[in-house]
């Protein structure tokens, strides 16, 4: 069955003061039989040669490992909006990236805020997902400021990292509920929010995760615990990440 990671990091976090090496991403992912990966950096510095420094660190690694990682672009929103899309550009068009991250609690944005609303219209121009950190952090971090983006930039999928964490996640379901282009990425969710996220809106709109390598078998017990039909189970695994990042494995 293939499994599909669609929230790891490579990089040193300047944020949380925590890093994640290419060895690392391997060793979990084979011993644990992660199929692959989507890669995006840790908080790099506020620079943009910091960040473009990582992307192609990125980039490398994937070249690396052709056919089992792909990269998604994390850059500050509060960059000029000509830099933002000079580097979401390059990410997309040339490093084959596919998708562009927002981490409200790091970047210090409000995804409604204009700066936070620009990543969206450049995924839309890009015609790539948006995946946005959900949970600690608030109130930029609170899911429910994904509302009205949600039906405003209606074709761009938005996958909702954390599902809001254990004290947000009820607005990260409505969210998801109301809305067919929103996703949920459940990482550190307690079990029992992962069989309410199952139940209310099916595995079609969830999407397998770990954010760090080293809890892969945590996360994958919640599903293989909650789900017994295999199809189900592949679905979330890997299927929708599949289909909504159009992966090609």
């Amino acid at each position: 069955m293939k499994i599909i990671d669609v929230h790891a990091h490579l990089g040193y976090d300047y944020v949380f003061d925590e890093e994640s090496t290419e060895e690392n991403l391997l060793y979990y992912y084979d011993r644990y039989g992660v199929t692959g990966a989507i890669v995006q950096p840790f908080i790099s510095r506020p620079y943009m040669e910091d960040t473009a420094a990582v992307h192609d660190r990125i980039h490398k690694f994937c070249q690396d490992n052709p056919g089992r990682f792909w990269g998604m672009a994390s850059i500050n929103p509060h960059f000029t909006q000509e830099d933002y899309w000079r580097e979401a550009e390059r990410c997309i068009k040339e490093l084959g990236f596919v998708g562009i991250k927002i981490t409200p609690i790091a970047h210090a944005v409000n995804p409604e805020s204009k700066d936070g609303r620009y990543v969206f219209e450049v995924a839309r121009e890009l015609e790539v997902p948006v995946m946005v950190h959900t949970g600690n952090g608030v109130p930029f971090a609170d899911p429910i400021n994904l509302a009205y983006i949600a039906k405003d930039f209606n074709d761009v999928p938005i996958i909702i990292a954390h599902a809001g964490g254990g004290m947000h996640f009820q607005q990260a379901l409505f969210v998801s509920k109301e809305n067919s282009n929103v996703y949920l990425e459940p990482s550190w969710s307690s079990i029992l929010n992962v069989k309410a996220a199952l139940r209310e809106i099916g595995p079609e709109k969830i999407m397998f995760s770990s954010d760090h390598a080293i809890n892969v078998p945590v996360e994958l017990a919640k599903y293989r615990t909650l789900i017994e039909d295999e199809k189900q189970l592949e679905r979330v695994l890997s299927g929708t990440a599949v289909e909504v990042f159009n992966l090609s494995i």
